[in-house]
């Protein structure tokens, strides 16, 4: 095995391990946080709630969502650890093609959206059907008797008291959590869009001075390898236009935002008059949406419209993201894939 391959597994395998960590710690913030909400849902003078033993109470408020809502994203990635890591491996060759700031972009957005949305929101289900599943399978298993419905699902049905308990809370609280996160997403939408956009304006700008120098390669009129030059121009563009989203007025960076989306338009144009291919032309196409995205809500400003609008493209760029991982887990264990990942 190369240093290369040896390097490549090790990062993949630290990957997982930080997931491991990660995981768990999120829940125990999302938890303190949230602790008033827990404290006040199992202070309710419910027969349920009333009776329920001191421990389970405290639990229930102080380790149930850190314990039960990792436990099925810690489980899962103990379990299938080696197929996780190398399904980064098979993700990592695939956003090989796609150039840095690219992978930043939809990393970035695809980390909020996990953050902000799919954790909270999906872990309590997913935890209360897993105890099912889990129970389901094991007395699969060990074949006990003709497996029935009963014979299952009663002692399922116990072990999900105590996650059921806090799912219950969370999602009774739903809409009073749903407000909280979806004021700080509001509150923030306009930063998080803003730097979005200050770095999709540095790639389309960076992917036409790329596209010239490639042009200037082909017709042998130079020697320059574009990458070198335009990452950096790419970082130093990003960093000028973010700060002036930051510190001006958000007419010079909508002018911007107009310029990029028409060198976009012109460089698809003229890359299909002169048949010179994009690597990465479904990821430009994304670029390109978050500056037509930006531009109509600017024409569209109506308060929660615009929030909508630019949540949307968060979200919708992100799915990219965790589209590529499932789709790498899928064939992780291609062995054929893996050693031309690593050839």
């Amino acid at each position: 095995m190369s240093d290369y391959e040896e390097g490549e597994m090790l990062i993949n395998r630290l990957l997982v391990l930080f997931q491991l960590i990660a995981v768990p710690l999120y829940f125990a913030f999302f938890s303190y946080i949230w602790r008033s909400e827990i404290k006040r849902f199992f202070a309710t003078d419910t027969i349920l709630i009333r009776n329920l033993p001191n421990w389970v109470v405290w639990f229930e408020v102080y380790l149930a969502i850190p314990i039960f809502f990792s436990l099925p994203w810690v489980t899962i990635t103990l379990i299938r650890a080696t197929r996780i890591a190398d399904a980064y491996t098979l993700m990592g060759r695939a956003l090989g093609r796609v150039r840095i700031d690219q992978k930043l972009f939809y990393g970035i957005n695809a980390g909020f959206t996990l953050v902000f949305i799919i954790l909270p929101f999906a872990s309590p289900m997913i935890t209360v059907i897993g105890v099912f599943v889990a129970v389901f399978l094991l007395f699969d298993k060990i074949k006990v008797a003709k497996i029935s419905f009963f014979i299952w699902f009663i002692p399922a049905l116990i072990l999900s008291f105590i996650p059921g308990l806090i799912a219950i809370a969370f999602y009774s609280n739903y809409a009073v959590l749903w407000e909280t996160i979806f004021e700080t997403w509001r509150t923030r939408i306009d930063t998080i869009f803003g730097v979005g956009l200050a770095l999709a304006i540095a790639i389309t700008m960076g992917n036409f001075l790329a596209f010239l120098l490639e042009k200037g390669v082909r017709d042998n009129r130079s020697d320059i390898n574009p990458y070198r030059i335009v990452y950096l121009l790419k970082f130093i563009l990003f960093m000028i236009f973010l700060g002036i989203f930051l510190f001006e007025d958000s007419v010079i960076i909508n002018t911007l935002n107009i310029i990029a989306g028409v060198i976009a338009a012109l460089e698809f144009i003229l890359r299909r008059i002169t048949k010179l291919p994009s690597e990465s032309g479904g990821a430009n196409l994304m670029v390109f949406a978050f500056i037509a995205i930006n531009f109509l809500t600017n024409q569209l400003r109506s308060g929660s419209t615009e929030a909508v609008f630019k949540a949307f493209l968060i979200v919708l760029s992100s799915l990219i993201f965790f589209l590529l991982f499932f789709i790498s887990y899928r064939y992780a264990e291609d062995e054929e894939l893996l050693s031309g990942s690593r050839s």
